[in-house]
């Protein structure tokens, strides 16, 4: 199978199948901040994810207010979205991890 179609074999099966990745918790917030900030700080600068214990995801953004995505037990409609935002999570998790923020 070449790469692109591994890929998109590998998207599908992301989207498509509910899960949880085992390194994230819930209620930890995962937030990154842009990269062109130009020194700035603050909340207005930073994207954040998190999951409620119900696994409900949570994501907020800078000047409004948070957007839930639900699980499909707790009547959700975007469980692909979801999805996303876990691997979302997962991505930030791992740039803090190499490239700290202060």
């Amino acid at each position: 199978m070449d790469t692109q179609a591994a890929f998109v074999q590998a998207v599908n099966t992301v989207l498509e199948d509910p899960y949880w990745l085992p390194t994230l918790n819930t209620t930890d917030v995962y937030v990154r901040r842009q990269d062109d900030t130009d020194g700035k700080v603050g909340p207005e600068q930073e994207i954040s994810v998190t999951f409620s214990p119900d696994g409900d995801a949570w994501l907020m953004l800078p000047g409004s207010e948070s957007l839930r995505f639900r699980t499909d037990a707790g009547g959700g409609k975007s469980l692909r979205t979801r999805n996303a935002l876990l691997l979302l999570a997962e991505a930030i998790r791992r740039d803090n991890e190499e490239h700290p923020q202060q």
